[in-house]
Order: C-alpha cells, then structure tokens, then sequence
C-alpha cells in the first residue's frame, strides 16, 4: 500500500507502474491542500476548482484499483466535497471515501454515506499526531456507535506520519496495532509510515546521498511486539515526505534539481542546483551519477529506470521536477512490491 497526494506527478508515477504490478497494490490518495497567493481562504470558485481537477486527475486510477481517497485538507464544507470530487465519479469508481474519529461529525456522515452508496467501504484513518493510542481507541469506539458502515467494510489505516523519532514511533505504532487492531474484525489493518525527508537541506551536491528507508524495520517490529503480523499490511510514502499534501507556502519557493531512487534498504537522493537559474540543463549530469552506479538496476526494470537511462543517454529530453518525481515513484512503487514478494 503506497500513499501519495493528488498531484499530478504523483499521479502519473502510479499509472506508469506495470499492470501486474498496480493490480496488486492500494493507494491512500490525499488532496493537497490549495494554495493560494495570499493567507485569505479560497474563493467558492477556487475551491470548486481545486476539487475538480482533483477528481479528473483521480479519475483513471479510481474506477479499476483499490485506493481510498482523503480530502482531510479540503474538508471546510463536506457537502462542496461530495458534490464536486465525488459525484465526478459516478457509480464507477473503486475508491473508498476516508474519515477519522477527530474530524467534524458532518465529514463522518457524508463519508459513511459515501461509503454505504459506492459499496466500497471505509476507510479510518488514525494518524499518530492526533492523540495518544488510548484516547483514539476511546474515539473509535464513539465514531462506530454513528456508522452504518460495518467494521468489516472497513479499513484502518495506522498512519505514523514522518519516522524522524523512530523509537516513539515504533511505541505508538505497537500498541495502536494491539489495541485498535483487536478492537474489530476490520477488513484490512495497514501501518503506513515514510522516511523520506522533508527538505534536502544538508545533502551534498552532485553526489549520490544514502538516506535509510526505515519503513520496513518499523513494520516488522511493529508486527512482532503487536501479536499482529499476519495481518498488518504494509505501506509507505514512496519517495515524498508524509507532510506533502499539507505544504502550504505563499512566498516565493526555491525548486532544486533532483534525481530520486530507492533500493531494498536506501533511499539515493542526487541533488542539483536552482531551477530558476540551471534549468533541466543540469539533470542529464545528475541523472549519469545514479545510473552509472551499481545499485541502479537498469532500464528493464520499470518504465522510472527507462526514463532515468534515456535520460542520462540523449535518448529523451530532460523534463521538469515534476517529471522526476513521476520516475522515483514508478521505480520506488515497484522495487517494494517486488521486494515484499
């Protein structure tokens, strides 16, 4: 299981995993937050906008494959949600809608009645920044009093957020699994967490950087201390950091060239220079450094190596950021389906 925002990027880099391989996997898609140019909240118009370029960018991925679908950071009016995101799919869609025991009680209705009218369930997400285990359990318990949903018709969803204090991460992941996990007979209990950082700031240029990939070690002791392994599933961020869809920056940004790729225990982060001024000039030299290494795994691999060694080769133009992101997520989504057997 993969979570990854609604961006178009991100989008693209799930459609470019072979179908073997997509088929076998489900994805917590998440609406970014809209950024607008100013702190004032967004318009109507913009919201409305907002939600339905979402739904179209959505709409390839949810009609054939199990995802779920969060709008936790466009939730002001549920009813704007339902209307325009939902309603964008019709009845032929295999997304389950996403709600929490700390969100309004009109988001908890209009998912529960989103989850009864598609007949794809529910998906319950828990996330660590929320409460103590013990006080979610409490609220659980509350929000299933209200459902028509049934426990079995739904999904936890453990989510740990960024692994950047992993021993408290590992403690609150093990008890919400014994304890949320044995609460229920829920259809499916998944822990997601990413290691991915935040910023690059730090990394050396030019270079190949080796950043741990955690979020395996943390699933299997998390499944060991719980009592819960045969049924915890497992899921990440792939290569963006957990807070992505929540970004919200109205100054000017600076965007560094940079090449993305994951091994069985690494993230490799090959990072350039400023956009604005070094342009895609730069990413053919960047690309070389991963692709010339040994732990790239060739361009047969998944169509994220083929981009990166045609790239690195003359054979295809260097495009923007956002096409890069797109290839770290093709060749990250496969490299863990593969290497989770």
């Amino acid at each position: 299981m993969a979570a990854l925002p609604v961006k178009r990027g991100d989008v693209r880099g799930f459609c470019d995993v072979a179908a073997e391989v997509g088929e076998q996997m489900a994805v917590l898609w998440t609406v970014p937050v809209l950024r607008t140019p100013t702190d004032t909240r967004p318009s109507t118009r913009e919201r409305i906008k907002h939600l339905t370029q979402a739904a179209n960018r959505l709409r390839a991925v949810s009609s054939s494959r199990r995802c779920w679908i969060d709008t936790q950071h466009v939730e002001d009016e549920p009813e704007m949600v339902g209307s325009t995101l939902w309603s964008a799919f019709g009845l032929f869609t295999t997304a389950a809608p996403v709600t929490s025991p700390f969100r309004t009680p009109r988001q908890q209705a209009l998912a529960d009645e989103l989850a009864q009218s598609t007949g794809n369930g529910l998906g319950l997400r828990i996330e660590r920044a929320h409460a103590p285990t013990a006080v979610a359990v409490e609220q659980i318990e509350q929000l299933l009093t209200r459902l028509k949903t049934e426990p079995e018709e739904t999904d936890v969803l453990l989510d740990v957020g960024a692994l950047d204090q992993p021993q408290q991460a590992l403690a609150w992941a093990a008890q919400a699994a014994s304890l949320v996990g044995a609460l229920r007979p829920w259809r499916t209990l998944v822990l997601l967490s990413g290691a991915f950082p935040a910023s690059l700031q730090g990394l050396e240029r030019d270079i190949i950087n080796p950043l741990s990939r955690r979020e395996l070690e943390l699933w299997q002791k998390v499944g060991e201390h719980s009592g819960m392994s045969e049924r915890l599933v497992f899921g990440d961020y792939s290569i963006v950091h957990p807070g992505k869809p929540a970004q919200h920056t109205t100054g000017p940004v600076t965007i560094l060239g940079r090449v993305l790729y994951s091994t069985a225990e690494d993230y490799l982060v090959v990072k350039g220079r400023n956009m604005a001024v070094y342009g895609t000039a730069q990413m053919p030299t960047l690309v070389s450094r991963l692709t010339s290494d040994p732990r790239f795994r060739g361009r047969g691999f998944s169509e994220g190596e083929q981009y990166l060694a045609n790239c690195a080769t003359g054979q295809e133009t260097a495009g923007p950021p956002e096409r890069f992101i797109r290839a770290g997520h093709t060749q990250h989504l496969t490299q863990t389906l593969r290497q989770l057997g």
